[in-house]
């Protein structure tokens, strides 16, 4: 496995224990729909950061072809996706929305986290 792999992996991972902690705590805190909203907002930061890896993946393999109107494509599937099971989940299944929120928001804080780490590890000194 590649560096960019490792890289790609970590994050998942790290989103993963995030949304998976994070359901737990509310959980046994006694708030289990609360619980739903923040894994769903987990997953959801999840598959989008999934999808966007996949898109990048494809640009910059060595035989990838002009891409730009599949890039665009691509965008609006994954906007599209988000924007439904947003939707589905706040009217048709009514979880909290600040919980939805914060699952989405603590998720991508704890990617970008890793992300900055990271590179801080990697400026030579």
């Amino acid at each position: 496995m590649d560096e960019r792999e490792t890289f790609v992996r970590r994050t998942l991972v790290g989103a993963v224990v995030v949304g998976a902690a994070g359901g737990m705590v509310l959980l046994l805190s006694g708030h289990p729909g609360w619980a739903v909203a923040f894994s769903l907002g987990a997953a959801v930061s999840l598959g989008n950061f999934h999808l966007i890896t996949r898109a990048v993946r494809g640009l910059t393999e060595p035989e990838a072809r002009p891409a730009s109107r599949q890039l665009w494509k691509g965008a609006l599937f994954r906007f599209i996706i988000v924007g439904v099971i947003l939707f589905l989940a706040v009217v048709v299944l009514r979880v909290n929305v600040l919980a939805l929120l914060a699952g989405l928001v603590l998720t991508q804080l704890g990617m970008i986290g890793y992300w900055l780490v990271r590179s801080v590890r990697t400026i030579p000194k």
